[in-house]
């Protein structure tokens, strides 16, 4: 694996928003422990922001793996190695920026 699969920065140190679809893709983010408020997707208009994970994200294993990575939030997916977004996340988590080559062969981060 790359160094972007595992390092884990971007579920360390930012928040992430999940919204109905990202919840109706994947119930587990609904579960007590990221949604202490209870709601429901029932509860919910589409579209509408249902969960905002804080850091770690609660779903980052101690392997720095994703334990919904197939299904995570939207929000997620879009985050793409060796960006702005993750370069910042890295130097927050005190790790150094990836290269540009580095990102192209990146694999998708988890």
């Amino acid at each position: 694996m790359t160094d972007c699969a595992r390092c884990g920065a971007c579920c360390r140190v930012r928040l992430v928003e999940a919204y109905w679809h990202d919840a109706a893709r994947e119930p587990r983010l609904l579960e007590p422990a990221t949604n202490p408020s209870g709601l429901t997707l029932d509860d919910l208009d589409e579209g509408e922001r249902c969960v905002v994970m804080g850091f770690p994200c609660a779903f980052l294993g101690p392997d720095n793996v994703c334990a919904i990575y197939p299904t995570r939030p939207n929000g997620c997916v879009g985050f793409e190695p060796g960006s702005v977004d993750c370069d910042e996340a890295r130097a927050d988590a005190g790790l150094p920026p990836l290269t540009a080559p580095d990102a192209a062969e990146a694999a998708p981060c988890l």
